[in-house]
C-alpha cells in the first residue's frame, strides 16, 4: 500500500525484527510435574508393579512365616503420539525481506509442536484423572477448606499432593485467598515451569498457573491403547485445577528432531521438526481433576 506524504509517495522501509507470536507455554517439566519415561527404545516402556497384600498385622511371637506368591502388573506408557510440522521457506521469499525468514520459522515450528505436546498432556490428566465429586463454588473465603478436601483425597490414597495445575483465572482466586502466605518460588527447575506463568507455593504444594486452560477447541491425545480421546472445549473451560503426585503422570518421548533441510522441489528450504511422546496417568488414584458447575 503506498504511503503519501501530502502529494508524494514516500518509501516504505521494513523493520529487521519481527513481532512476537504468542503460544502456550510449557508446564511439562520433568522431576517437578511428571515422572519421565524417555527411554532410546521403540514402542512403549512397562513399568513392573509389584501386586502388594496391604499392612502386615501383629501376631504373636514363635510362629512360622505364611508365604505368599509374589505378584505384579504391567504398567504402560506408549509412544504414540506423534507431533510434527514442516514450513517451507522458498530462497526468493528470503532474499527478498530483511528479517531472517528460516530462523523465524523454525522457531515457530519448534514453539508449536511444544504447544501441541503441552495440550495433550492436559488431555491426558483430565480423561484419566478422578474427577472430584466436589463441585461447590470456590471462593476466597472458602478457599483454604476446598483445596485441603482435595488434598486430604490424594493422601488418603497413598499420594503425595506436592502438584496443582491451574487456570489463569483460578490461580488469581489462589492469590487473592493465599496475600501473603503464597511463595513465590526461587527453584530453578521450579523456573522452568514459569514460562507458561506464575509458580509458587501455597499449603505446601506447587501452584502452575497454565495458560492453556484457555484453549478455544477441543484437545486430544492417543491414550496407552492407542485410542483417540477429546477433551470438548466446554469441558475444558470448566476445570479449575488438576491436583496430583507427580510421580504419578507420566510423560516423555523416544524421538525429537529439528532441522533445516533443503528442498528438492523448489529452491530454498523446508523447517521442519518432530516429536515422539507418550503419556500416562499411571497412579489415578493420585490425581484429583476440579470442575466448576456449568452456568
Amino acid at each position: 500500500m503506498a504511503i503519501k506524504y501530502g502529494e508524494v509517495h514516500v518509501d516504505e522501509k521494513y523493520k529487521k525484527l519481527v513481532l512476537p507470536n504468542l503460544y502456550y507455554k510449557t508446564w511439562l517439566v520433568p522431576g517437578v510435574t511428571y515422572q519421565d519415561v524417555s527411554t532410546d527404545e521403540a514402542g512403549g516402556w512397562f513399568w513392573h508393579k509389584p501386586t502388594g497384600s496391604g499392612p502386615a498385622e501383629p501376631g504373636a511371637p514363635g510362629r512360622d512365616f505364611n508365604d505368599e506368591a509374589a505378584k505384579d502388573t504391567l504398567v504402560a506408557a506408549v509412544f504414540n503420539n506423534n507431533f510434527q510440522r514442516s514450513k517451507k521457506i522458498y530462497a526468493v521469499q528470503a532474499a527478498a525481506v530483511a528479517y531472517p525468514v528460516a530462523a523465524e520459522h523454525m522457531g515457530m515450528a519448534v514453539n508449536e509442536v511444544a504447544e501441541g505436546k503441552n495440550l495433550s498432556g492436559l488431555a491426558c490428566l483430565i480423561t484419566e484423572g478422578p474427577i472430584s465429586t466436589n463441585t461447590d463454588a470456590i471462593t476466597k473465603d472458602n478457599f483454604d477448606k476446598q483445596i485441603l478436601k482435595e488434598r486430604q483425597a490424594v493422601v488418603e490414597s497413598k499420594g503425595i499432593a506436592d502438584v496443582v495445575l491451574c487456570s489463569p483465572a483460578f490461580f488469581a482466586t489462589m492469590l487473592e485467598a493465599a496475600g501473603t502466605k503464597y511463595t513465590p518460588t526461587t527453584n530453578e527447575k521450579l523456573l522452568a515451569a514459569a514460562a507458561g506463568g506464575l509458580v509458587g507455593s501455597y499449603l505446601g504444594m506447587n501452584w502452575i498457573e497454565v495458560n492453556a486452560f484457555a484453549h478455544e477447541s477441543a484437545i486430544k491425545y492417543y491414550d496407552y491403547s492407542g485410542a483417540l480421546k477429546t477433551v470438548a472445549a466446554a469441558d475444558l473451560a470448566l476445570v479449575d485445577f488438576i491436583m496430583y503426585d507427580h510421580n504419578a503422570f507420566g510423560a516423555g518421548d523416544n524421538f525429537t528432531m529439528a532441522r533445516l533441510k533443503d528442498s528438492e522441489n523448489f529452491a530454498g528450504v523446508k523447517a521442519q521438526t518432530e516429536d515422539n511422546a507418550a503419556f500416562r496417568v499411571l497412579e489415578p488414584t493420585a490425581v484429583r481433576v476440579r470442575k466448576h458447575s456449568a452456568v
